[in-house]
């Protein structure tokens, strides 16, 4: 029985311990505007990825080229910049609604993202490969 009830404490003390640990992950904490953005990879398999971003206030992206078409989903909507550099620079202003899902044509597009907004952008990103 001692084992048991030892056990027990060892269980809910591990409990306890990962459900601190989890609400800590899930925390987002003040992000530099100077810090670049970099997108998270939260699944990978032979056919899919799916990236997560969050550009705070004033945030950008560093320069990327994308080698595949994706679907975007925004979850925090912002007003973003889209740079793309080159002899001939382009910008363009967009604010995706919250909520939802777009194609962008970004296959073989080398460009920086920026939050010009006041707000936070969020986005999940699905590459088909």
């Amino acid at each position: 029985m001692k084992r048991f009830a030892f056990g027990l404490g060892i269980g809910i003390m591990l409990g306890g311990v990962g459900i601190v640990t989890a609400l800590l992950l899930c925390m987002q904490l003040p992000v530099d505007a100077a810090t670049p953005a970099t997108p998270k990879l939260l699944f990978e398999n032979s056919r899919v990825k799916i990236w997560t971003l969050v550009l705070e206030p004033g945030q950008s992206t560093p320069v990327h080229t994308h080698d595949v078409d994706e679907i975007v989903i925004c979850l925090e909507s912002s007003k973003i910049k889209i740079s793309k550099p080159g002899p001939e620079p382009e910008t363009e202003m967009v604010q995706p609604l919250a909520g939802t899902a777009f194609s962008p044509p970004v296959k073989g597009v080398t460009h920086v993202l920026t939050n010009a907004g006041d707000t936070r952008y969020r986005q999940l990103s699905i590459e088909l490969q």
